[in-house]
């Protein structure tokens, strides 16, 4: 693992704003108005990888890819109507980030949503500007835990995956980095800090608030 970290990767959902529980209640209120109903352990059985992934999971007769995608952007819609009157980041966010880009730390964002989603959160909450490379559903084949979205990322970056520090918050998304071969970093939103210790992480924080954002994402652990 690299001594210094150049660069700070971030998952979206769950690590840049605290909205998983809005997007389970976005997924129960759209998969109602098509007439399925599902227990939450199927909900989160089927509830991995980008959205095509997912909507193929909850309607796997729909073969046209034209009406996954189209399913797919009504479900965004009612997450986007349920979450907005209620969007704010985590705190610290915005002065971490702020600390990171007056370091020469690069910064990316490497989430699993579409770009109306991705959209609608950085510009809602005004940090568009503090990433370098911004990588969703869009350019990549594969969803996490498959480790492609990070390795894309860090590509595009221009930095060694080793030289990155990934922040997640789900099991999905930490296995994703990982198995990028990155530093990552738990944010215990979607799951307890107990849930987050089974992995082999480099810290487990419930937010931003952190007083050397770069001596932080350095110090051995």
């Amino acid at each position: 693992m690299a001594d210094k970290i150049r660069a700070a990767i971030f998952d979206m959902d769950g690590t840049l704003v605290n909205n998983m529980h809005f997007h389970q209640q976005a997924w129960f209120a759209f998969l109602e108005e098509h007439g399925l109903r599902v227990t939450e352990e199927e909900y989160h059985d089927k509830n991995a990888g980008i959205l095509p992934e997912i909507i193929a999971r909850f309607f796997p007769e729909v073969t046209d890819i034209e009406t996954v995608y189209e399913l797919g952007r009504k479900k965004e819609q009612k997450y986007q109507e349920i979450y907005r009157p209620h969007i704010q980041a985590l705190p610290g966010l915005e002065s971490f980030l702020s600390s990171l880009r007056r370091s020469g730390v690069r910064t990316g964002l490497a989430t699993a949503a579409d770009r109306g989603n991705i959209d609608f959160t950085l510009d809602n909450l005004g940090i568009r500007e503090y990433f370098d490379v911004i990588v969703g559903a869009e350019e990549v084949t594969k969803g996490k835990p498959d480790p492609e979205v990070f390795l894309v990322t860090a590509e595009k970056l221009g930095v060694e995956p080793a030289d990155c520090a990934a922040f997640e918050d789900s099991n999905p998304g930490i296995r994703s980095a990982l198995a990028a071969g990155m530093r990552v970093v738990g944010l215990a939103t979607t799951h307890t800090n107990d849930e987050l210790s089974i992995f082999p992480l480099h810290a487990i924080i419930n937010d931003y608030n952190v007083s050397d954002p770069v001596g932080f994402l350095n110090q051995q652990t």
